[in-house]
């Protein structure tokens, strides 16, 4: 019984030592053309819904995704796994992207943070 909540206690402590730890790389974004595909979660991608992918973070993780040349962030939720390319961190929908202003681009260079449910209430975008 000390084994098992030693476990729970160890990955209690990973999950809350993950809350606002940063991560930095490029982002993309999903085409439009990916509305409606299956993502790696089971859900249908939404280009307008403020979602992404990302390689570790769980299932449902919040994520505030800043664009570091121009301070614009989003919260997006994880449903998907990716991006692969080296040194690429998050894949986010085409809304997503749209708000932090990489439409035109394509790609950007970001911040990654996990965030709690009470801070994206709290998270100003712009």
């Amino acid at each position: 019984m000390k084994k098992f909540i030693s476990i729970i206690i160890l990955m209690l402590t990973l999950c809350v030592s993950n809350v606002g730890a940063q991560e930095k790389g490029i982002a993309s974004y999903y085409g439009l053309k990916a509305h409606g595909r299956k993502t790696s979660s089971g859900e249908r991608h939404n280009a307008y819904g403020l979602v992404c992918a990302h390689k570790k973070h769980p299932m449902g993780t919040k994520l505030k995704v800043t664009n570091l040349q121009n301070g614009k962030s989003v919260v997006v939720r994880v449903n998907d796994r990716g991006p692969f390319a080296k040194g690429w961190v998050v894949d986010l929908s085409w809304q997503a992207a749209k708000e932090i202003d990489i439409l035109s681009k394509g790609i950007a260079k970001v911040s990654v943070e996990v965030v709690k449910d009470e801070e994206e209430k709290e998270t100003p975008k712009g």
